[in-house]
């Protein structure tokens, strides 16, 4: 399991996660002045992926391997997705 590069982990990680986010929305959509156990895990990752990024940003720094670089752009790239996925869903 250590061998996966950073890049797949990343990749898996946060397409698993925004399918947990997706499937609890569907499951318990919250109401107007609470949100559901959806919207609690949508604003769960923000804090996760600033302290995945910091980890990033550190064995890069340590290492200068190339992968943890991928990585960074990879998770950048997530969130401007998502980002536009909402603009256009709004």
């Amino acid at each position: 399991m250590t061998n996966i590069r950073t890049e797949i982990k990343t990749l898996v990680f946060f397409v698993a996660y925004f399918a947990t986010v997706f499937i609890c929305t569907k499951l318990d959509p919250g109401g107007p002045c609470t949100p559901g156990m959806g919207g609690a895990l949508l604003f769960l990752s923000i804090p996760i992926s600033l302290i995945y990024l910091i980890i990033l940003f550190y064995k890069l720094y340590k290492s200068e391997d190339r992968q943890y670089l991928n990585s960074i752009y990879i998770l950048t790239g997530i969130w401007i997705l998502f980002f536009f996925l909402l603009k256009l869903n709004v």
